[in-house]
């Protein structure tokens, strides 16, 4: 096996930490919508994020049983297993498996194997090979998809799919630019050849948002994006649009006495002031608070919850599509980052907790521009240029389309009057979620502020700024294109060397800062989660792979 690089001694070579190898773990994963399934925040405020007690505190002895409810805003919009955005994205990581996670958030937690119980990386570095765990079996479903153990054969055909532009998923644009070929030398062996060494493989194969593995039978069903049928620790009950999801231990699950919870609940509400308002009463068990401000006030109301705060890769955004004038002009896209003051945002949304944020997080630590190279030269926040700029392009008002669900109101209000100071008129657009993502998934948007879910690595973070787009296959897609920034994207996950790769991605955002980038991100804050004391096991401060942990939350209840 070759450890070229720290990434791959760190990763590639599946080294578990103590704790997990005693404890035993499931791959699973984590949308921005679905941060509610661990307490997390995240529906406010982009993605990532984690919640609760941490598990390696002595919490007592796991007891079976009990329903865990959360919430979040906006639609659950289908449970497609390689394309979900708001709450589906919750339940498609509860109802199937994963080969493995793994976070940049969480180093120190390793990788975590589900359905592959071990991988290895070739001498030639672009072969990587996963064992197939041979007891995950297919849960009791109903349908005319037999209850037989996950192979080799369902995981090439599932991520065939991805690489299927029809499927729309995120997940196209890394397999349709760097792997070879996929194969299966036996039914629990599957391997992928990339093209050449490419840093993120073992990062995009358990990445929650496009890397379920499905049953074959089932990934041709006409039922796909309705309900679930997988080998993952839950399965869905009901889905009710504009209602809630309820998900049932899985019976069959292969980490025996898990998951310890019997039924998880997650429901949907039109606003946080609904949600806040069902959680105050009791109703459901987790909020994810705006601010620390908040949560601390929801703790004098509620008395059997608790408050934590950390870090995450989220933020939200403004979305322009070049195709379309004005964003067509290079003077207008920067004269809207001159205007954005990030700090305002920070100190009016978030009271002051938080971080400007450039195309990359600053919590992606290494891969982040420093913050006084921000501000100082590639997004100052500068009015006089932005009002000239915008004088000469001859741009006095445009429209911007937002969602409705969760905060995005509080962003729109600061985002119309910093760019009135800038003497331009905005026209805000405001659409339900489920309207809104339609829209923005089929690039036919002009402009919006946009709500995000968490970009796992810097590879997929600055997918928004080359060609074709975040999923290569033109959805969510601004327009933009340039030769030299596809290049550098390019170069710097071709990197397996941790400390080498870093100066690239940095070289690569200012590359892209250079171009006048269609895709502003505002700032990236900590989670601010309440939820009950009672829920134990809950792993804190490691985004995404959240859900890795879900099988083994209880409940301690009176």
């Amino acid at each position: 096996m070759s450890t070229t690089g720290s990434y791959w001694s760190r990763f590639a070579q599946g080294r578990l930490s103590r704790r997990r190898a005693l404890t035993g773990a499931a791959g699973l994963g984590i949308g921005a919508a679905a941060l509610s399934l661990v307490g997390c925040g995240g529906g406010g405020d982009g993605g990532g994020g984690s919640g609760g007690s941490a598990s390696t505190q002595d919490e007592g002895t796991p007891k079976p049983g009990g329903t865990y409810t959360s919430a979040f805003t906006g639609p659950f919009a289908g449970v497609d297993p390689h394309n979900s955005v708001y709450g589906g994205s919750g339940l498609v990581p509860l109802g199937y498996n994963y080969l493995l996670r793994t976070s940049l958030l969480a180093p120190q937690e390793g990788v975590i194997f589900d359905l592959a119980e071990a991988q290895e990386l070739a001498a030639d570095r672009v072969t990587t090979t996963f064992k197939i765990r041979q007891n995950v079996m297919i849960n009791p479903n109903g349908t005319t998809v037999p209850a037989r153990a996950l192979d080799s054969e369902d995981v090439k055909l599932s991520f065939e799919r991805v690489l299927n532009p029809a499927a729309a998923s995120n997940g196209f644009s890394w397999l349709n630019e760097w792997v070879d070929k996929m194969d299966t030398p036996d039914r629990n062996t599957f391997r992928i050849v990339t093209k050449a060494p490419y840093a993120w493989v073992i990062n995009n194969v358990g990445n929650n948002l496009y890397s379920a593995i499905v049953p074959k039978e089932w990934l041709t069903h006409a039922d796909l994006r309705k309900t679930i049928v997988g080998g993952g620790p839950f399965l869905l009950k009901e889905l009710t649009e504009g209602s809630q999801a309820v998900m049932d231990k899985n019976p069959t699950y292969w980490q025996s006495g898990k998951p310890y919870l019997d039924r998880y609940v997650l429901k949907t509400f039109a606003d946080l002031a609904a949600h806040r308002t069902a959680f105050l009463a009791g109703q459901v068990d987790y909020y994810p608070a705006a601010n620390p401000d908040e949560a601390k006030e929801i703790l004098n109301s509620r008395k059997d919850v608790v408050y934590f705060q950390d870090p995450n890769f989220g933020f939200n955004s403004f979305w322009m599509n070049v195709r379309v004038k004005p964003w067509d002009d290079a003077r207008v896209r920067r004269a809207v980052s001159r205007a954005i003051n990030r700090d305002e945002y920070i100190q009016l949304i978030s009271r002051g907790a938080g971080t400007p944020a450039g195309i990359i997080v600053p919590t992606m630590t290494g891969y982040a521009l420093p913050q006084d190279e921000l501000k100082t030269k590639l997004q100052p926040f500068n009015v006089q240029d932005a009002k000239q700029l915008f004088e000469a392009a001859g741009v006095k008002e445009f429209s911007v389309t937002h969602p409705t669900s969760s905060n995005m109101v509080d962003y729109v209000n600061i985002f119309v009057r910093q760019m009135q100071a800038a003497g331009v008129t905005v026209k805000p657009d405001p659409q339900d979620a489920g309207t809104w993502v339609a829209g923005y998934f089929q690039s036919r948007l002009t402009a919006s502020l946009s709500l995000n879910q968490e970009y796992a690595n810097p590879d997929f973070a600055l997918h928004w700024y080359v060609t074709n787009g975040i999923t290569g296959n033109g959805r969510y897609d601004t327009g933009f294109s340039d030769p030299e920034v596809d290049a550098a994207v390019k170069k710097a996950a071709g990197t397996l060397d941790e400390t080498q790769r870093k100066a690239a991605y940095l070289e690569a955002q200012r590359v892209i800062y250079a171009k006048d980038p269609p895709f502003l991100n505002f700032f990236n804050k900590p989670t601010d989660s309440v939820l009950i004391k009672a829920l134990k096991g809950v792993h804190r401060g490691v985004g995404s792979l959240a859900t890795a942990f879900f099988p083994g939350y209880w409940l301690d209840r009176a």
